[in-house]
C-alpha cells in the first residue's frame, strides 16, 4: 500500500510558471507573434504536467519517499520509518521530520500526512 502527497512548494512554483507561460502565450497571441505563442503554449503544457504529475512524495509500508533540496536540485529521499525519531507538526503545510539528519517537509495537508504515516507505522 502507499499513500502519495503532493509537495507543496514545487506545485506553487509549477503553478506560477504555468500562469506566467499562459500569459506570455497570450501576449504574443495579441501582438501576432505566432511562432513565440506556440514556444509559449508549449513551454505551458511542460509547466502543467510538471504541476499535476511531478514531485508527490509517497509513504510506502516501510519507507518514505519525500523530496529535499540537495546543493541545486529537488532531489527524492528514501527515509526508513525505523530512522525515523520523530515527526514535527510546524503549520498545517510544514513538518520537520528528525532521522538521520533533519528534513522539511511541505505538504498540503500536514494532519493527514501525520496521521497516514502513524497507520503505516503502526502496521509493522
Amino acid at each position: 500500500m502507499s499513500k502519495k502527497f503532493k509537495e507543496y512548494r514545487m506545485f506553487i512554483v509549477c503553478l506560477v510558471i504555468f500562469i506566467a507561460f499562459v500569459g506570455f502565450a497570450i501576449m504574443c497571441a495579441f501582438r501576432g507573434q505566432m511562432m513565440q505563442m506556440i514556444g509559449a503554449l508549449m513551454l505551458s503544457l511542460i509547466a502543467l504536467f510538471l504541476l499535476l504529475a511531478r514531485y508527490k512524495m509517497a509513504l510506502f509500508d516501510d519507507v518514505m519517499m519525500i523530496y529535499e533540496w540537495k546543493v541545486v536540485a529537488m532531489l527524492p529521499t528514501m527515509i526508513e520509518y525505523q530512522n525515523i525519531q520523530s515527526i514535527e507538526k510546524k503549520s498545517k503545510h510544514h513538518l520537520i521530520i528528525h532521522h538521520t539528519h533533519t528534513s522539511h517537509v511541505y505538504v498540503f495537508d500536514s494532519d493527514l500526512f501525520i496521521e497516514t504515516y502513524n497507520q503505516l507505522k503502526g502496521k509493522q
